[in-house]
């Protein structure tokens, strides 16, 4: 299995973040089923009809009050750039910040949680900037990681000058003591990242050359790119002289230096972490080396106010003195909040779209949030169906039918990305290949007709073609189709969003028109879960399956080379398996630069390893007027509060 991040979110926002770390050599154990229904039932939609985080009347009463405060908080003079205030922000409807440890557990493998985290603690590499993918060398850190050794050995120079909000320096003993707990978290299946074969068991050993220094042996030749980007992003260096201990009440020790030690350390942490009652008051989350602490948590509404680290030492000092952080249950109350100037950072619905002008020429600003996501729908390659969708003709038939620009226009309003492949086609980056630009399938009714017609199928009096030429020759309608079978597919798609049915729907009326009679199967986001989350081994009813969500890169993962969905042994993907694939996956992981990333994504989408389906933006934003620095956004859906500032 390959190392993507596999995050269902709602219509983006955040279902967890999946990484699948497999190795070359071995395939991972399968998942038993209840560990795979909890990951999937993490991938929640984007539709703004699923409330799933309750937001009480108390909390409400603490919006109004919290209104108040910010709204004096952002007086200033001028039209430069304001030192203090408090700027709040909402995050996506139903989601919420419940978790601090930034070892990520399963439930809460989410942009959102990571976000925040990253601003108490900074990871050693940082992803993405202002509009742009890849490492944020300025934010990260460490130097940028030195390989050598046939890319066998990687050597890492942390920046001197970093330290604890205690006064500690930051240095390798934190970086040692974030792998020891990474091993026992690992060992427990409570590490969120962690699936055998990646980090840590893709690491010989760890040499700690002084203060600033570190060196990994590597267990063979790895790409530096991909291990830079997929691998060294997970790496949070962790303050040892205030979490190295077992209790509250306990010294502060060398715990976890031993793998006994490292399990009840972690142990220890983790229990702090579930206990959202102490976030605020808890010692132990005070001591950050990020740009902000925490000072104020509500259990029951998720709300959440931080305020400037100044002990801070690193790049992007914050200009405010503090950010809230609220949850809502609804667009509407979402909006609400946003209008009644309780929050400066909120969002539109798509049903919202029509108030666009009205609050521009209210001051607001109005911005899409382009994310660097990708999106498919999955085939059922081990299911009923599985005699058609394993047919390349077929495939590429049904990928001519999906009108990516039509429904990029007439439904999302223009508010999204075209994806042609393992990643949209997200200006700029160079992590996606030249040819996942282009789409080699473009929508057209005639050329699906053309694929079929060469391979055996004839009309029907139903409509539906049948048949007509059973066989494995090129020009037959494949192995396992029988003579007469009719050309019917059973599509599986995720109830709730009426620009997802609209496309749905559009897309199973072209494929009538080209002979392939496709049923359309709407479920709630629970059932998609059970069926298709679980697929293989199942059960694996669909022929098609599409959730109102897509996949997404993060801190975790950089450069997206689809191995969570189509490496072996995958199970986002319907069980795709391709030996071809694999070995360039393989290749991608291991040879450097980015030449055999760009084949591996070309080749996924020759085979239309997935149906490719055009991204949606992760939000519309709309921001209050006298708030900037926040534009252009993260491709990564990272809020960078610190780079925030009131202009007056």
């Amino acid at each position: 299995m390959g190392t993507e991040s596999r995050r269902r979110t709602r219509f983006a926002p955040a279902l967890r973040q999946l990484q699948a770390r497999g190795s070359r050599r071995s395939r991972p154990p399968e998942p038993d089923r209840l560990r795979h229904l909890s990951r999937a039932d993490r991938r929640r939609a984007r539709t703004q009809s699923i409330a799933v985080a309750a937001f009480v009347v108390a909390g409400t009463l603490l919006l109004a009050a919290c209104g108040a405060t910010t709204a004096t908080a952002h007086q200033g003079g001028g039209g430069g750039r304001v030192r203090g205030g408090v700027a709040s922000y909402a995050l996506p409807v139903g989601d919420n910040f419940s978790w601090m440890l930034p070892l990520q557990n399963e439930v809460n493998y989410e942009n959102y949680d990571s976000n925040i985290e990253s601003g108490m603690w900074r990871p050693l590499y940082f992803a993405g900037g202002a509009g742009t993918t890849g490492i944020n060398k300025g934010v990260s850190l460490a130097y940028p990681p030195v390989f050598s050794a046939h890319d066998t050995v990687v050597t890492v120079d942390l920046k001197r000058g970093y330290r604890w909000s205690d006064g500690a320096a930051v240095t390798t003993s934190d970086v040692r003591f974030f792998f020891e707990l990474e091993a026992a978290g690992a060992k427990s299946g409570r590490y969120a990242p962690y699936i055998p074969g990646r980090m840590p068991d893709d690491i010989s050993r760890i040499s700690y050359l002084g203060q600033y220094r570190f060196r990994l042996y590597l267990k063979h030749s790895y790409n530096p790119v991909w291990f830079t980007g997929n691998q060294l992003t997970w790496i949070y260096p962790l303050p040892r002289q205030a979490w190295d201990k077992t209790c509250l009440s306990c010294r502060v020790g060398n715990d976890a230096a031993t793998p006994a030690g490292a399990r009840a350390v972690y142990t220890f942490l983790y229990d702090q972490s579930s206990d959202l009652s102490t976030y605020a008051t808890n010692p132990l989350w005070q001591v950050v080396d990020g740009p902000w602490r925490i000072k104020a948590y509500n259990p029951t509404t998720y709300y959440a106010a931080f305020v400037a680290n100044r002990r801070f030492a690193g790049p992007q000092k914050p200009y405010l003195s503090g950010y809230d952080v609220y949850s809502f249950a609804s667009d509407a109350a979402e909006l609400d909040a946003v209008r009644s100037g309780v929050v400066d950072f909120g969002y539109l619905s798509p049903g919202e779209l029509r108030l666009t002008a009205t609050l521009e020429r209210a001051g607001y600003r109005v911005k899409p949030w382009r994310v660097f996501y990708s999106n498919m729908a999955e085939f059922g390659y081990t299911g009923p169906d599985r005699a058609l969708v394993a047919q390349l003709y077929l495939r590429q038939a049904l990928q001519h039918l999906v009108d990516e620009t039509l429904y990029l226009s007439a439904t999302l309003h223009g508010h999204g990305l075209l994806d042609y492949g393992a990643a949209p086609d997200y200006p700029g980056s160079s992590y996606v290949s030249p040819a996942l630009r282009h789409d080699p399938y473009p929508y057209s009714i005639a050329a699906a007709r053309r694929l079929l017609a060469a391979h055996g199928w004839v009309g029907s009096a139903g409509g539906v073609d049948r048949c007509e030429r059973p066989g494995v020759a090129s020009n037959d309608c494949g192995a396992g189709i029988t003579r007469n079978r009719p050309l019917q597919l059973r599509f599986m798609y995720s109830t709730g969003v009426e620009s997802l049915l609209q496309q749905v729907e559009a897309f199973a009326t072209a494929a009538a028109s080209a002979g392939i009679g496709v049923t359309l199967a709407g479920e709630t986001q629970t059932t998609m879960f059970s069926v298709a989350g679980v697929c293989p081994p199942g059960p694996c009813d669909y022929g098609l399956a599409l959730y109102t969500a897509q996949e997404d890169f993060g801190q975790y993962v950089i450069v997206p080379t689809a191995g969570v969905e189509f490496a072996k042994g995958n199970y986002w993907g319907g069980g795709y398996d391709s030996t071809t694939e694999q070995h360039l996956l393989n290749l991608a992981y291991d040879r450097p630069g980015l030449s055999y990333l760009y084949k591996v994504q070309d080749y996924q989408q020759q085979q239309v390893a997935g149906l490719w389906w055009p991204v949606a933006d992760y939000e519309i934003v709309v921001a209050k007027g006298n708030l900037a620095g926040w534009y252009p956004l993260s491709p990564y859906a990272n809020y960078r509060p610190s780079t925030w500032y009131f202009t007056s």
